[in-house]
């Protein structure tokens, strides 16, 4: 039955030692964190190893760079899921954390929990920073310009938030441990932007070869359902309960527990099918073996070669037996 305090249901949870699974609703949480977590971190891992085994090991663009830099902060963002191991119980009010063979002291408590909470915002971030990133280079724009104002952010929200965190942890609360929801905006607004940009871009410039073109829109629908996934979650876990809790509060106040429960369930495959939309979409990086001679030239990893360049060196090897 669910329980909640006099004035009804608390706007802050609270998070206590996981003693034990006491329930077949704890259980399905349980289990599918532990399912849909293992498999997005091998599906990221498979992504970083296919990448580098495809390059002999070399890195050979800033482009697959940042595709192995969001595959390892998925990778440590559910590792810490994992770890931290969060449970809704049927009070509302509480929440478990941790499992029942490890217990966390306080200190465990707040750090698990910041680098959770931080590392899965960052998974996000990196989403805006792929689509400028492309923008730059296609616009010519110094790539610098964008580091040195992104990075900067990138490092100060995630010490804004563990320094907001802390307190909150440290007084035995629980802490929205999915994502920061005041983000999705600014994200949408600039992924948004950048896809419409590019595809404008993509429409009316010749210099690119229909091979990238194809790739390059692969990337922004991957890019873009990951960003439709996100809003997704947003309406399911704050916009529909927020919603029915100012229409319907007695709906609200009976049905809050197992909505919240089978919301969670769902929402940890987000992680999973993003890894998925990733792999989907640098597809064409692993074919390099099907076409030897020319893998150094025009591997599909040289996603931003542009036409005139390629017909100039291919220009260059019609002539060279003439010499």
């Amino acid at each position: 039955m669910t329980s909640h305090s006099d004035d009804g249901i608390k706007d802050q949870t609270f998070a206590i030692a996981n003693y034990g699974i006491n329930d077949k609703c704890e259980w399905l949480q349980y289990s599918n964190r532990i399912i849909s977590q293992v498999l997005c971190i091998w599906l990221h891992s498979t992504i970083i190893s296919r990448l580098l085994i495809v390059n002999n090991f070399k890195v050979i663009s800033d482009y697959q760079i940042l595709i192995i830099v969001q595959s390892a902060i998925n990778i440590v963002a559910c590792i810490f899921e994992l770890i931290v191991n969060e449970i809704q119980t049927q009070n509302i009010d509480y929440v478990k954390i941790g499992h029942p063979f490890w217990n966390f002291s306080m200190s465990e408590r707040i750090l698990y929990i910041i680098f959770m909470n931080t590392s899965a915002t960052s998974s996000q971030d990196i989403l805006m920073l792929f689509n400028l990133h492309r923008l730059f280079i296609i616009k010519k724009k110094r790539l610098l310009i964008l580091y040195s104002i992104a990075i900067p952010l990138m490092l100060i929200g995630p010490i804004l938030d563990a320094y907001d965190c802390y307190p909150i942890i440290q007084a035995g609360q629980d802490v929205d441990l999915f994502y920061r929801h005041g983000q999705i905006p600014v994200l949408a607004t600039v992924i948004i932007i950048c896809y419409v940009k590019l595809k404008h871009e993509f429409a009316t410039n010749q210099n690119f070869s229909e091979k990238t073109k194809r790739l390059q829109q692969k990337l922004s629908w991957s890019i873009m359902m990951q960003l439709i996934l996100l809003c997704a979650i947003a309406v399911l876990i704050s916009v529909i309960p927020e919603s029915i809790k100012a229409i319907r509060y007695d709906l609200y106040l009976n049905y809050m527990v197992n909505y919240t429960i089978y919301s969670l369930v769902l929402t940890k495959w987000y992680p999973f099918l993003s890894a998925v939309f990733i792999a989907w979409s640098i597809a064409g990086f692993f074919k390099n073996n099907s076409s030897p001679p020319t893998t150094k030239q025009h591997s599909d990893v040289k996603i931003f070669q542009v036409e005139p360049q390629k017909n100039r060196e291919v220009a260059a090897r019609k002539m060279s037996p003439l010499a």
